[in-house]
């Protein structure tokens, strides 16, 4: 049930987000993929894969290589899970403030007001609010090595967007585009849609522009990226272990 549930989910975030970038201009098409390998994203197409739904499917009509695909790997999901836990569980609080006071404590889901965010981007970003319960309730057990898998699919995660994507696309002229830092934009191009987007996908490149927090400045003094990308490591690690142990152990209990 929840392999299947995931999987018309995936084909409608997909495909509505793709499908609407033919109809908001060549910078939205270059932008979208990008942001399709985001971990939230991708840990829905896992959790898909993994539960286990498709795997009787595949044995009956294809077998071989389909079957090792879709067997059920809950261990898998589950690292998922454990590897955006504390980004969901910044989108509660975040939401929750801002319901009540109309103010974004953290800045993660800030982002929901942005120009440059479509309204059907703001209908596809759900699965944040209930990745944690369906995941743990797909795969009724958590175990310690949920989090130490965790660990490296954040690294990769972080490594392949520091080095396959960029920090933001400019629209210089017709059918023209610059892929430069996010330092370099002047606050005017960043709030048009249609000639500037702010990606940073996996927070590869800086800490998140509308995370204001203090102890969570990471980026301000501009450091080389192999600075920025242990510091960001080690403290993304070090709260989704915080999660883990508060939060997803008891819950999934």
């Amino acid at each position: 049930m929840v392999s299947y549930f995931l999987f018309f989910y995936v084909i409608i975030l997909f495909g509505a987000r793709y499908i609407s970038s033919h109809y908001a201009g060549r910078l939205r098409q270059h932008a979208v993929l990008y942001e399709l390998t985001w971990l939230c994203n991708s840990t829905l197409l896992i959790g898909c894969l993994s539960f286990g739904g498709f795997e009787k499917l595949s044995n009956e009509y294809f077998g071989g290589y389909a079957t090792w695909i879709f067997r059920r790997r809950p261990l898998v999901a589950t690292s998922f899970c454990v590897a955006v836990s504390i980004d969901q569980v910044m989108w509660y609080v975040d939401l929750a403030v801002w319901l009540i006071s109309g103010h974004f404590p953290i800045g993660v889901t800030k982002y929901l007001t942005w120009k440059q965010t479509l309204w059907i981007d703001r209908l596809t970003c759900t699965h944040h609010l209930w990745t944690i319960p369906l995941f743990i309730f797909g795969a009724n057990n958590l175990s310690v090595d949920s989090y130490l898998l965790s660990i490296q699919l954040v690294v990769v995660h972080v490594m392949l967007s520091r080095w396959l994507t960029p920090q933001c696309i400019e629209k210089t002229g017709d059918d023209k585009f610059r892929i430069e830092d996010d330092n370099s934009r002047s606050d005017a191009k960043k709030k048009d849609p249609t000639r500037y987007r702010y990606l940073n996908v996996n927070l590869s490149h800086e800490l998140w522009k509308d995370i204001t927090l203090g102890f969570l400045q990471i980026s301000d003094d501009n450091p080389p990226a192999i600075t920025y990308l242990s510091r960001l490591l080690w403290r993304w690690q070090l709260f989704n272990f915080l999660t883990f142990v508060g939060i997803l152990i008891p819950v999934s209990k």
